[in-house]
């Protein structure tokens, strides 16, 4: 445990979807102290049948919108419009059911053509109708393309007023980490004041999310995170094993103070949501990665 964390830790979350079997849900709700929950976009309608069972075992749900279908910034128009339509029944679905916070996305298809303005632009409506509803948009940094470039996805953030989840798989991933024009502890530095949800894993690959094998060259970016206001970090590992292998480590690693989420769950609160930090506390720290010129 390296002593110059702070004495809080964050909450640990496991992952589940609407198309999972019974068994693996079953075992979320057993396993889980938190839940980063993917819709269906086409069965909404189930979407509380579905949460319930997690509420009732007093688990804290978030709500994280995978959809490769429908792209916010598809350069047809039409298709963008059904895209925002999906991402908005989201929203009024999620109403009510844990905590209100969803994560979405741009780039998830590469194969569909996307226009940087039309995104921004749904970003906004989505955003606006989520304040609305009392839900906080987050925008997940991706692995490829233009979502994967760290000054991208803050600049589209800013405009929309949207906040931000951080992939740590994706930044390790991403050209700019690879290359060493901005390592991944620095997305950190960069997202920090809109930072809101990690995702964190090993590393991802072609055959997809692998597990936490060993923590030493995430104490950097760990150290960075802990100083963040951000409190929830999505453990994104479908296989159980590796799902509970990787908290253990994390757990292991984490200050031993007891969060709200470890606590037995009878006694837990939900966090408050925290308000935007001024951009302007530290002038110049989230500044330090050169954006590549797409």
């Amino acid at each position: 445990m390296n002593s110059s964390y702070p004495t809080s830790s964050p909450t640990l979350a496991f992952t589940a979807a609407a198309a999972d079997p019974a068994s693996r849900l079953h075992w979320v709700g057993e396993q889980a102290d938190a839940v980063e929950f993917s819709p269906d976009p086409n069965h909404l309608d189930r979407l509380a049948e579905m949460i319930r069972p997690f509420l009732a075992q007093h688990r804290f749900v978030r709500f994280h919108t995978r959809y490769f279908e429908h792209e916010l910034g598809h350069a047809d128009p039409a298709l963008a419009d059904l895209a925002l339509e999906a991402h908005l029944r989201t929203l009024r679905a999620m109403v009510g059911l844990g905590e209100p916070v969803v994560t979405v996305h741009t780039g998830l298809d590469p194969n569909q053509p996307v226009q940087e303005s039309r995104f921004v632009e749904n970003l906004a409506r989505l955003v606006a109708h989520g304040k609305d509803l009392g839900i906080v948009v987050c925008l997940e940094n991706l692995r490829f393309g233009p979502s994967s470039e760290p000054a991208n996805v803050l600049r589209w953030a800013e405009r929309a007023g949207a906040m931000i989840t951080l992939d740590v798989g994706h930044a390790l991933g991403s050209e700019a980490a690879r290359g060493g024009r901005c390592p991944a502890e620095r997305f950190v530095d960069l997202f920090a004041d809109r930072l809101f949800e990690v995702h964190i894993y090993g590393r991802e690959d072609d055959q997809g999310h692998h597990p936490i094998e060993d923590i030493a060259p995430f104490r950097p970016l760990m150290a960075k995170l802990l100083q963040t206001e951000c409190v929830w970090w999505t453990i994104e590992l479908q296989r159980p094993e590796h799902a509970l292998a990787t908290r253990a480590l994390l757990l292991d690693e984490l200050d031993p103070a007891v969060p709200p989420s470890h606590l037995n769950p009878r006694e837990a609160e939900p966090h408050p949501v925290f308000p935007i930090r001024s951009r302007f506390a530290v002038p110049g720290q989230n500044r330090l990665c050169s954006p590549l010129n797409l």
